[in-house]
């Protein structure tokens, strides 16, 4: 328990990496079921992990419930009258307690007077959390307002279903997140384009940057690379170079 206490936000970024992975590979009921499993699983995990005071942990938990409940009410209500509303609720409840997520980790962080690896790694979670919930947005408007997006002759057949859709913005907001912006999805109509302008500049850059302006952070990001790649190294090394 104290090793899963002192590196939590390395957990929580290989939880929420696994959910972003999940989301782009699954097909077919089975696929789509266990990915709906891991990320009521990432929630939980982002619930304890994250909120450790009792007033925003419950807050955090009604949210988590009501999110992961709405989720899969779609299964218990197919008809299609139904979608619609469970759609934009999902993607609302979704949207706020992952952007609520961010607003604790990144608060406690900056009340520290000097921040650690594990910090760094805390960082980078919530970082990945505002990509997921700035995916939420742009899957709300999307649905709330159709043809928000242009998309790339390649993406038009993977967002012929809702997962493909959503692995597809998952896709668009971190791409958007880090300033990137391949091209081949593009906001046209508003408020698709405000929020997307609104995530690169206010989110990605202004994060990123204030994080790395904290004390000791120079410091803890050379620990995370060098752990990072200490591992690659080791990875690499032939068997006859191994210790017995």
């Amino acid at each position: 328990m104290t090793w899963l206490h002192r590196h939590k936000h390395l957990v929580l970024v290989s939880i929420l990496g696994c959910g972003f992975i999940m989301q782009s590979t699954a097909h077919g009921m089975g696929g789509q079921v266990f990915a709906k499993i891991l990320m009521s699983l990432i929630f939980f995990a982002v619930l304890l992990v994250v909120f450790e005071h009792r007033r925003s942990r419950i807050v955090a938990l009604l949210l988590a419930v009501a999110g992961i409940t709405s989720s899969w009410a779609r299964y218990v209500l197919p008809a299609e009258d139904f979608q619609r509303p469970l759609t934009v609720v999902r993607l609302v409840l979704e949207a706020v307690f992952l952007g609520y997520a961010v607003a604790v980790i990144l608060g406690d962080i900056f009340k520290k007077s000097a921040v650690g690896a594990d910090d760094v790694l805390g960082a980078m979670g919530g970082y990945l959390m505002a990509g997921a919930a700035w995916s939420s947005l742009y899957a709300l408007v999307d649905t709330l307002v159709p043809g928000s997006f242009v998309l790339s002759p390649a993406f038009v057949a993977q967002s012929s279903d809702w997962d493909g859709r959503t692995a597809m913005l998952n896709y668009f907001s971190i791409v958007t997140l880090t300033t990137m912006g391949y091209g081949d999805i593009t906001p046209v109509r508003a408020p698709a384009t405000a929020f997307a302008m609104f995530e690169a500049e206010l989110v990605g850059a202004r994060m990123s940057g204030g994080v790395r302006q904290m004390p000791g952070s120079s410091t803890a990001f050379a620990s995370v690379n060098r752990q990072s790649e200490g591992q690659g190294q080791a990875a690499s090394l032939p068997a006859h170079c191994s210790k017995p």
